[in-house]
Order: C-alpha cells, then structure tokens, then sequence
C-alpha cells in the first residue's frame, strides 16, 4: 500500500510518501535534479519528491480512520506502530536492515562534490572535558553540564573536574583562618538554583560555606566527577587534532597524561599563595611562619598565641579578620600595614530586619531555619530582598557621583566615631590626617577602590592595650625580630603573613595555545580576556573566573552561574554543529576591551589604591574586574554573539550537521522529556507515537500551559474601525 500526501503535515520526521516519478524532474523539482534520460533522478531522499513525501513499506502500517473511508478524499490519520525493524525516522533496527531512510545514497545525493552525511541531524558528537579546579567555579560547571545532558541539549560527554587540594571546595576549603568569612550576606552568597535554609549566620564562616559546597556538589550529582590531589602540570593545545594535552600529577601516583576536547581552567584568581619577597624572612624559623591561605586545619590559635608576640604583615580582608579574630587571645599583636583602607559596618542589614547583633553578625534562630526549609516564600523574600539591595550598590561605584560622595561620607563618619582616637583616625581613614584635613593624594581612594569588609571585630580589637598598628615598612626580618625602615626593632615570636594571592592570573604551569604560545606570555603585562571567559590563540579553553569578571560587583556566584551556563551553551554548539574548535576572534576580544577600559576610567576600582584588582600595583588597571554591574553581566552572558567567534569545521560543508534530515527530537529529546516510567507504564497519556528513541516528544513545543486558556469563539469582537465584519 502506499498513501498518497502526509496526514502527519509537510516535513515531519514520519511523514507518508508517494513514489509516483515527476518526469524530467516534474514540478518540485528544481533544474539539474532530472536525469539525462529525462526521468527523476529517484532515491531514498530528495529530488522529484515533495519534501513531506516518504514512501512506507505497507506491512508496517495499520490505519485509523477518523471517519469513512480514505478514498472519500480525507487524508487518514496516521497511528502507525512500525512493526518490521524499521523506525519512521529511518533508524536502523536490531536485525541490521534499514529502515526507511537507512538505504543507500544515489549519485545524485551529491551537489557540487558535497554528499550529505547519513546520521541523524545535530547528532552530538562525544567530547572529553577536563575542568581544573573544583571550587565553585568547578562544581556549578559540573552541575550545568549534568543537567544539560539529562535534558538534551548535550550528548555524550566525558567530566572530570581536577582538584590539587585533598578536599574540593576551591578558597573556602584553602582559607581556613581565624574569622574568615565571607562579605557579603549568606543568603546572597548562594547558587540561585540551589537556595540553603540552614545558614547559620548573615555573614558566613568559610567552615559553613564549604559544607554548603559540598551539600551542592552532593545534591547535584557532580562530586563522582571530582578527583582530588590532581595537579595540571601542563595543558598543551594541538592545531593538528584541535584537542588538549593535559598532564595531571596525582600524589603519590606519579603523572597521567589525557587528551580532551575541551580544557576549562577554573581556579579563579584566589588560588596561588603570595608571599611577600622580605630580607631575611626564610632565617626566621619555618614552624613559626603562618600564611592566612595555608592555615593548619588543627590549630588552636586560642592556646597556642596565649604567651605568644604575633606579628600580622598585611591588613587586607584577611589581615583584619585575623587579627579581630587572635587579638584576645594573644600575648600581644603587631599589626605592619603600608596603606589605608576602609571599614564598613555591617552592610545589606535593613532586609534582614531587627536581629540580635554581635560582633557584626547575627545567628539564625532553628525555627527561623526550619521556616525556611519548609516555607519556600519565607526563604524566597529573605534570600530576595537581600540580593536585590545587593545589586543595587553598582550605583555607587561611580567616581565623583552622588552616591558614592554620600556612601564614602556615612562609612568615613562610621570609622571616626569607632576609632576614636585622632592616631587611629589619621592613620587608617582615608583622606584624613591628624587635623582633619584632606590629606596628600596617594592616601585619598574612594570607597571600594579596595575591596571593603565589615569588620567589626577589627574595630574591637585595635583598641586593645596588647594591639599595635605600624604603619612604617619593614626593612628585614631577623630570627626573633622584624626591623621597620625607621630603625625601630620590634620582637616577635610569630609571623602570620596575611598578604592573600598572586592575582596576576598567570598561570603557574606551562598552558600553550596556538603556535606554543604561552599564556604567561600573553598576560604578563595585562590579563585580558573575552568576557572573561576566552582568549584569543586558545581554541577549546573557556575560563570560569577569569579576568574581568564580576569579583566585586554583588554575588561572584551570580555571575559564577552566567559564566557556566554560556561555557554550556558553546559546547552545545561545538557538540550538536560539528564545530571541531571555537576560537575568539582577536579583534573582537580587544574591541570588547576597549569598551570595558573606557567605562573602567570612571569607576572607583581606578582611583589610587593598591588593591588585589590591581595586582597590588596602585598605577595599574584593576584588569581583574568587569566594568559593569552583575546584572548587565548576567544579561552580556545570557546571549552568546556566535559572531564574535571564528569556527574550524569538521567538515567542508558548515551545515553538515544536517544530516538526513530528522531532528534530534528522537535521540536526545529537549523542551518536556518523557521519563523511563511514563514509556513503560501502558497506562502512561503518552502517545506511542509521541515517544522517539530515549525520551523524545515529537510536540515537546507544545505545553499544557498553552492549552490553559484556550481561544473561543465567543472572543471575536465586531470590528470598530469601519472594516466589513467576518460573517461568522
């Protein structure tokens, strides 16, 4: 038997075919698609044919009739079950015969020396990824990778995730010292998609947020995917293959070698220790020199500093966390600082309505949190409201406007009336000497030029006849003393060094794009890059965290996620295009600079500090960051400009992932997917002829929301401007 025209609609995957020939390659055919001998060029697909023409074998079919009989002239309603090995969209069956569309190809199938591909349109091509780093960065990667494949939009892909450390977790596993917390509310501090109820404080421990990695990294599914005490050792990048050699160092096991599509650096900028170059430092005795990022898991800093002298080099965030934290339990602290900072009060508190502060922070009752695990609009409007007046403080990073002058005025008051003392004031405030007045310009920065903690530990502590602040550098270091360039001589028993991490971005290993070159190399006077996430030379790398991202605009997790889910978005390009490598074009990358350099030159991240967005350089650009708020991040990111890149094929024909033809609705399946139970249950609403391959819905663009409020008759309305009304 065979059907002449479609009852499933011109074009579908199924649809039914006649074989009747159109001679000289009748009225659908275009010129050059007739044979020599004047009759349809005829094979399994194409010419002479109308597009929703397939010829079915008849024994594969059986035929429901909405009404009558199909000669009547109504086109039957196909039901068909293919019962003969072969699918409606031409997969081969188990017993290897083809179906409808598995035949051979004709001579005539090629155009101008290009012959179609016999696979399935968008076939996702296997890619291997190697993810370095398994913070946050990492994991939220992880994850948006996982939850891309369940749903269809990747294909078969191989993860893995390295961490160097023996615990993933990224800063907030590494930066293990006294007070260490992060700056901005809990609440805020979060995935979007991965909301907590159990925050025990409005400014987190590093402790807690590092459970609360793990508890995402659990939940998730991605921990199987992380390995610790994984060192890259090199990342190798070949034109040849367009793939990634990657050495990986294991502990204790020697080095491994693999090869990947796609390798992803995500150890942010937090990573490599920085430990200040002082004469003499490396006389002074090793067990007695701490590093705030490579603090010892178990030591009790509470006995242990008791009857001790404890110099503190650095007064970043975690120089004065620390000391706010040791202060009371030392015999006594020195503090040796270079420069001036501000110190907030506690910030975003309004949302969070009247608590029990201490010590700047507040602890979440247990029936507050277990409102929260329970009531999804209770943590919907805390977590809400405190995030949008987050995003709200873009306003003030404007040099000279309104809102910074107000900002800067209201934390400079803040600090006087804390510090108190003239000394203190005219030391650490900026812009202020011992008469108040407006003092030299290497000591004036606006507010956030650095980033700003709340600290009002710190402010506690300074105040402690055992706590001193000295503000002269140091000259050397001697082996139970450190000497400051006025002479004086200072004795210790303890160095912490809270000098933070190289933010050069330089990696520490070799990583060679095209033509070897190194990415040292290319970032040694300024790392730039494509919105942080590429950079031109390197095809197949995409950066989480790279420079110029959203490190002081709001939440980094915020743009952590943008970040993630355009890194998903090119592979799923790449994967499903046949693209073997993506590159950023260089124009475009420094086109893209130049814009965010000019916007740069007003904000306050350029006035004269030395900051961490700066290398520690205070003449230097602050390349670290992006010029913008972490919405217009979140948006940038939200659209890929596939323009901006430039694309090497695996084939000569840039739509040859066409295929034959059938959509990859019946492979992968995207938009609703039917689940393994609703296939199997035959009491499941699921139309047989619905389900394709492994999960797939032919009418995934159709929802029962759509359905919700149907269009009426009665809906029509006489027209008013003077048209001849519809005769209904």
């Amino acid at each position: 038997m065979t059907v002449a025209g479609s009852g499933l609609g011109g074009g579908g995957d199924a649809a039914n075919v006649s074989r009747t020939p159109c001679a000289g390659g009748g009225p659908h055919s275009k010129p050059g698609n007739a044979s020599k001998n004047g009759r349809s060029c005829h094979h399994d697909r194409g010419a002479g044919r109308r597009p929703s023409q397939r010829a079915l074998p008849a024994e594969t079919l059986w035929l429901s009739r909405r009404s009558g009989d199909h000669t009547d002239g109504k086109l039957p309603y196909l039901a068909a079950k293919l019962t003969n090995g072969a699918s409606a969209n031409g997969e081969v069956s188990k017993n290897g015969k083809a179906g409808v569309n598995g035949g051979r190809r004709s001579d005539a199938s090629i155009v101008k020396g290009w012959r179609y591909i016999n696979k399935d349109g968008f076939t996702r091509e296997p890619l291997k990824i190697a993810i370095a780093g398994g913070g946050a960065a990492g994991i939220c990667l992880g994850i948006k990778l996982l939850e891309a494949q369940k749903d269809g939009r990747l294909g078969d892909i191989d993860v893995t995730i390295y961490e160097r450390d023996q615990d993933y977790g990224g800063t907030w596993h590494a930066n293990r010292y006294p007070g260490c917390r992060c700056d901005i509310p809990s609440h805020v501090y979060q995935f979007a998609f991965a909301p907590y109820a159990d925050w025990p404080q409005f400014y987190s421990s590093s402790r807690d947020i590092n459970k609360y990695m793990h508890v995402v990294a659990q939940k998730f599914g991605v921990e199987p995917l992380i390995k610790c005490n994984r060192t890259i050792i090199s990342a190798i990048y070949s034109e040849e293959t367009a793939k990634w050699t990657v050495e990986v160092e294991t502990k204790g096991s020697g080095v491994e070698t693999v090869e990947v599509d796609i390798y992803v650096p995500a150890t942010g900028v937090l990573s490599q220790v920085n430990r200040p170059n002082i004469p003499g430092l490396d006389d002074f005795p090793k067990d007695r020199v701490l590093h705030t990022a490579e603090w010892p898991a178990n030591l009790d800093y509470q006995t242990a500093f008791k009857d001790e002298n404890v110099a503190v080099v650095g007064i970043g965030s975690s120089g004065l966390q620390t000391i706010g934290a040791i202060a009371p339990f030392a015999k006594s602290v020195s503090i040796f600082a270079r420069s001036k900072f501000w110190i907030s009060p506690p910030m975003l508190t309004e949302p969070a309505g009247t608590r029990e502060w201490k010590g700047g922070n507040f602890y979440y009752s247990e029936a507050e949190k277990e409102e929260f695990a329970t009531d999804e609009n209770a943590l919907y409007k805390h977590g809400s409201a405190l995030s949008a007046a987050t995003m709200h403080l873009f306003d003030v990073f404007f040099r000279d406007s309104a809102e910074q002058e107000n900002m800067k005025a209201t934390v400079r008051e803040l600090m006087r009336a804390d510090l108190r003392e003239p000394e203190l004031i005219a030391q650490l405030v900026p812009e202020w000497s011992h008469t108040y007045i407006a003092v030299a310009l290497d000591s004036r920065f606006d507010l956030w030029c650095r980033r700003v903690t709340p600290c009002v530990p710190f402010m506690e502590a300074i105040h402690l006849p055992t706590v001193s602040l000295l503000m002269n550098p140091i000259e050397k270091v001697l082996k139970k003393a450190i000497v400051t360039k006025n002479g004086q001589q200072h004795e210790i028993d303890r160095i912490i060094l809270a000098t933070g991490f190289d933010t050069s971005f330089k990696p520490k290993y070799p990583l060679r794009g095209r033509k070897g070159v190194e990415l040292g190399d290319v970032w040694k006077v300024r790392p730039k890059a494509y919105m942080s996430l590429a950079v031109a030379g390197f095809p197949n790398m995409f950066i989480m965290c790279g420079p110029g991202t959203v490190f002081a605009n709001g939440s980094l997790l915020a743009g952590i996620e943008a970040n993630a889910k355009y890194i998903v978005d090119v592979i799923a390009k790449m994967q499903s295009q046949d693209i073997k490598s993506m590159e950023i074009c260089q124009e475009n990358q420094d086109e893209y600079n130049r814009q965010q350099d000019s916007l740069m030159a007003d904000l306050v991240f350029t006035s004269n500090c030395s900051s961490w967005y700066k290398s520690g350089r205070p003449d230097a650009p602050p390349d670290a960051l992006f010029a913008g708020s972490t919405l217009q991040f979140m948006e940038l990111l939200a659209s890929p400009r596939w323009e901006d890149w430039k694309y090497e094929r695996r084939h000569e024909n840039k739509y040859s992932f066409l295929g034959k033809g059938t959509s990859s609705v019946r492979r992968y399946g995207y938009g609703r997917r039917v689940s393994t139970e609703e296939i199997v249950d035959p009491t499941s609403s699921i139309a047989d002829s619905q389900i394709e391959g492994k999960g797939g819905d032919r009418a995934f663009y159709l929802t029962k929301e759509m359905h919700r409020n149907p269009l009426k008759l009665s809906d029509y309305r006489e027209p008013t401007n003077g048209a001849i009304p519809i005769n209904i």
